[in-house]
């Protein structure tokens, strides 16, 4: 996984959604939790997550946990982060107070050829039965038009706060 340098969260508020573009280099056969074993594709993919609370479990918190390699897996994106083979490629941040990871999942999947590869992945509190949290891109031909159309989406919930990693 890139290191990305947490910083760049920083002055995040309390609350809001998030989106982790991530790059998977290979295939892969990974061990998620209670998931069980999952076969990855080679392959762009969309996580989307909300962090609503203070201190810990808030949006900057979340986030820089995300980012970092030593952690305790819980989470099943941690998972999925933990593998040598992942990259994280941007962090798209909404601020809001309102829970909106299952919209803008929902929003993801209409505005692009995405798909589910594994039922439930980080969708265990999903309150609109997205199926998964976590998308698959098998290619993405125009990643910074896609990140484009997320941020006017997300602009009409909170301010949006675009992280790209080099």
């Amino acid at each position: 996984m890139k290191n990305m340098d947490a910083s760049a969260v920083s002055g995040l508020s309390a609350g809001g959604v998030y989106i982790l573009m991530l790059f998977l280099s290979k295939e892969v056969e990974l061990t998620i939790g209670k998931l069980g074993k999952q076969r990855f594709s080679r392959g762009y993919y969309m996580y989307t997550g909300s962090a609503l609370g203070k201190g810990a479990t808030s949006l900057k918190h979340r986030i820089a946990r995300h980012l970092r390699k030593e952690k305790r897996l819980f989470w099943h994106i941690d998972y999925f982060l933990a593998d040598e083979n992942v990259s994280v490629e941007a962090v798209i941040v909404a601020q809001t107070s309102k829970r909106l990871e299952c919209n803008v999942n929902s929003h993801i999947k209409n505005m692009s050829a995405a798909k589910v590869l594994v039922n439930g992945f980080g969708a265990s509190d999903c309150a609109k039965n997205c199926g998964s949290h976590l998308l698959y891109f098998p290619e993405i031909e125009d990643a910074d038009c896609l990140v484009r159309g997320l941020v006017e989406y997300l602009n009409s919930v909170g301010n949006v706060c675009v992280v790209v990693v080099d």
